[in-house]
């Protein structure tokens, strides 16, 4: 057992940040539900570390993912049918979908890149 756990972490450090997001979220899966790790930021500047979130979704497309930031705020966006529709933030919200992500601005300073895998509707 331990063996895989470092041969998963070794792979896991020689990936890029969203393809860890991606394999973390599709191992993390149970076919409605996720856990993972995805690359975010919650200081404007600050460099992309990794974050726990889990996603909930619902049989109509509609989601709501719940990411722990560094220091342990949790904040939770909300998104129907792979689009990025609102968030528990008081701040601005801005999403712009790429081919494999999505990212997610909240003004001032936080920052979210989301696997596309993660948020399509199955």
């Amino acid at each position: 057992m331990r063996f895989i756990a470092h041969t998963l972490l070794a792979l896991s450090l020689s990936l890029p940040l969203g393809s860890v997001a991606r394999a973390a979220t599709i191992a993390g899966t149970d076919g409605v539900n996720a856990i993972g790790h995805l690359p975010c930021a919650a200081q404007d500047g600050a460099i992309l570390t990794e974050c726990n979130f889990e996603i909930l979704r619902k049989e109509d497309g509609a989601f709501t993912l719940r990411v722990l930031l560094p220091g342990g705020t949790v904040r939770y966006i909300y998104g129907m049918d792979g689009k990025i529709t609102g968030t528990d933030s008081t701040g601005a919200l801005a999403s712009k979908r790429l081919s494999e992500k999505t990212i997610v601005h909240i003004r001032p300073a936080e920052m979210f890149e989301i696997a596309n895998d993660l948020i399509d509707p199955e």
